[in-house]
């Protein structure tokens, strides 16, 4: 089950990330079927993915992973498609804290690149910017 009630899903991105609301924002999250008919919690939520701060056909992603077995090539393939053919954009950029190496990982593993590093800029420590191209991005079914 998806979720796309946008008041919840900015809610989540607050309560996990601190991210602040944005006028732009658009986000869904992904709640298993086992917890179908009870109140929306975000204890539920296995996937949420928000994007925010559209500039030209460039746009930031986000995504929290609390269940990460229910993380599938079918919600990675969805999450591109939406910010790629639906929203219009040409590069995606997940901004990361450089301690944060779940993060770092994952997108290394969907196909993201390293293309600039802001020293001190992170929450933590470094602040690195990846960047997904529509054009370099294999999640994207062919025409």
């Amino acid at each position: 089950m998806q979720v796309s009630d946008a008041r919840f899903v900015h809610l989540f991105f607050q309560n996990r990330l601190g991210l602040h609301w944005s006028n732009d924002f658009r986000g869904a999250v992904y709640v298993p079927d086992e917890f179908m008919g009870r109140p929306a919690s975000m204890d539920h939520v296995a996937v949420a993915v928000g994007f925010n701060g559209f500039i030209g056909r460039t746009c930031c992603i986000h995504i929290v992973i609390q269940r990460p077995e229910l993380f599938s090539r079918r919600i990675i393939r969805e999450i591109f498609e939406y910010g790629f053919l639906h929203a219009g954009c040409e590069v995606l950029l997940a901004l990361i804290d450089s301690t944060n190496v779940p993060s770092r990982e994952l997108v290394q593993r969907v196909g993201f690149e390293l293309c600039a590093t802001v020293p001190h800029g992170g929450l933590e420590d470094d602040l690195e910017i990846w960047q997904m191209t529509r054009g370099a991005c294999r999640w994207l079914k062919p025409h």
